[in-house]
């Protein structure tokens, strides 16, 4: 009983250590560079020189779980798991996660005359904190302002992929 207890508690370390709060919350993070592999929602890390057609896009991941239309682009969406929103607390080296499921996580790939122009991807992600935590090598404050934020906006590059015309 006692080593599952201990191993109960080892995989509750998260390698941080603090006392904070905050919210967690999906994000978009807008690429207009990106690979795919072979493999449903997996990208390569590999570089690519050329966007990818839509016949090329649906080589590797299959057929879309939906289509749909976005101002001048055609977009393919391929659903990524359940999305997860909510609060948690951070005491001494437990995370206390309360959170629920709200959706599904999306990749949509943004397309004009059959190239891909852009891609944005749904992931989830702390979106304020308050308190004092350490991990990653680095320990801080939080108090409250937003936290996580993508370099590129996505609503703005949805803007420039699919508003203004050839």
């Amino acid at each position: 009983m006692r080593a599952i207890f201990v191993i109960f508690l080892l995989t509750m370390l998260s390698g941080c250590v603090g006392l904070a709060a905050g919210t967690y919350g999906k994000k978009e993070l807008a690429r207009t560079e990106f690979s795919l592999e072979k493999e449903r929602n997996i990208f390569s890390f590999e570089k690519r020189d050329l966007p990818y057609s839509e016949d090329e896009i649906i080589e590797h991941w299959g057929s879309p779980d939906s289509v749909g239309l976005f101002e001048q682009c055609k977009v393919l969406i391929y659903k990524d798991g359940t999305s997860w929103s909510g609060a948690g607390a951070f005491v001494g080296i437990v995370p206390v996660p309360l959170v629920a499921p709200t959706g599904t996580y999306k990749n949509r790939f943004y397309l004009r005359n059959n190239v891909a122009v852009g891609l944005i991807q749904e992931y989830g992600e702390v979106d304020r904190a308050v308190g004092y935590t350490c991990g990653s090598n680095k320990c801080g404050a939080s108090s409250g302002e937003k936290v996580n934020e993508p370099e590129v906006d996505a609503e703005v590059a949805l803007t420039e992929w699919c508003a203004k015309p050839l």
